[in-house]
């Protein structure tokens, strides 16, 4: 293929990376699943962390608060820069911070006359949110450039680290999403939550955080000052190529070899049943942020009974009130809890070419080692054949 897919064809039958993707497969790191309630949220989901997930209710200019909360096209949140200084999200993508279009869960507001456009989309296995935006308001330099976030990070501790998401999207209830991914730099935005689900890796892949919002979810120019809601089709995988009914696999990492170039984004998925809005109906209090909590997920219903759900009769209860309240609101200091449930989100290949394992195992690794490596090995594999 034009973009390299016949060099993946040439290399596939080799050992070593057969070897790669059964190692990728089996070691993919599990992910800890959180019941979005604030009663049951740990001040730090990772020890790394610089911010909280116990963010209380309420709203807070300077809150620390790293949950994003993704319901609907008038009810969702973005990453950025704390402040007050704007910085480039690379430079900030360890520690962003949770702004959001409504009150009631404890975090930073977007400023209102911030977002320029929404365009919202659900689809059967995720949703999205695209536009454009002036987001110096949100700390962001267009010195400093743009940035991809993703709960993975090279470190397996994800971007932010102890950022968590969750969504009422997928009707079934208010669920912690494991896979998800961000773009957004000083004037544009894109974000995509994937169901939990086999799928949920190959609709949510993090492996060409450096080609931006329009290859990894193109939706067709943003308009300005559009606001919309829709529904839509499954967009193509990312990555995936048909030549002559051969199914190939890009990697970003090919573009490190001579000739290698990126392909051109996949076409936007078909959309329907788009209903407008006037972004004044972005902003407002949740009288009942938390609504909907349930234990409906499927994936904490076959890991879990309720009664594990409950703090350890061994924990210590925080005294202090969180960042993340305002003097209007009700602060609750969560206990510290037992994670809720521990589900493996195994990347898998269903319904497609076992190259594509060599981007899950490409995943495992830095992104200089895992360039490196691929890189050298596509290019001896060459040579040899």
């Amino acid at each position: 293929m034009q973009y390299g897919g016949a060099l993946l064809v040439r290399c596939s039958p080799w050992v070593l990376l057969a070897l790669l993707s059964v190692v990728a497969a089996d070691t993919y790191p599990y992910s800890t699943t959180y019941v979005p309630k604030p009663s049951m949220l740990p001040q730090k989901s990772e020890q790394q962390q610089e911010g909280t997930n116990a963010c209380g209710t309420g709203d807070n200019p300077n809150s620390d608060c790293q949950n994003v909360y993704f319901n609907s096209a008038k009810d969702f949140c973005l990453w950025a820069p704390s402040g007050p200084e704007t910085v480039g999200i690379g430079e900030a993508e360890r520690h962003v911070v949770s702004y959001c279009t409504k009150s009631g869960r404890g975090t930073r507001l977007i400023p209102p006359g911030t977002l320029k456009s929404v365009h919202y989309v659900r689809t059967p296995h995720y949703v999205q949110v695209s536009g454009t935006g002036n987001f110096a308001n949100m700390h962001i330099s267009a010195q400093g450039g743009g940035g991809e976030l993703d709960p993975h990070g090279q470190d397996g501790l994800g971007n932010p680290i102890g950022g968590l998401v969750f969504s009422t999207a997928f009707g079934r209830g208010f669920e912690q999403v494991h896979e998800w991914m961000s773009f957004m730099d000083d004037k544009t935005y894109c974000f995509r939550a994937c169901m939990d689900s086999d799928l949920a890796y190959e609709y949510c892949k993090n492996t060409y955080d450096e080609l931006g919002c329009n290859f990894n979810m193109p939706t067709g120019p943003d308009q300005p000052d559009v606001f919309e809601s829709c529904e839509g089709a499954d967009a193509d995988v990312v990555g995936l190529y048909t030549d002559n009914g051969v199914v190939s696999t890009f990697l970003q990492s090919q573009t490190l070899l001579p000739g290698i170039k990126v392909p051109p984004p996949k076409a936007p998925q078909p959309i329907n049943k788009c209903s407008p809005f006037q972004s004044t109906k972005l902003h407002g209090s949740l009288k009942q942020p938390f609504r909907n909590v349930t234990w409906n997920n499927p994936l904490i219903k076959s890991n879990l009974s309720k009664s594990n759900l409950k703090s350890s009769s061994k924990s210590k209860s925080s005294t202090s009130t969180t960042s993340s309240t305002t003097s209007q609101a009700t602060s609750q200091a969560p206990t510290s809890v037992t994670p809720a449930a521990t589900v493996k989100n195994k990347p898998t290949s269903t319904g497609f070419p076992s190259l594509s394992m060599a981007d899950h195992a490409a995943n495992l690794w830095a992104p200089d080692v895992r360039s490196v490596f691929l890189a050298a090995f596509a290019l001896v594999g060459t040579l040899l054949l």
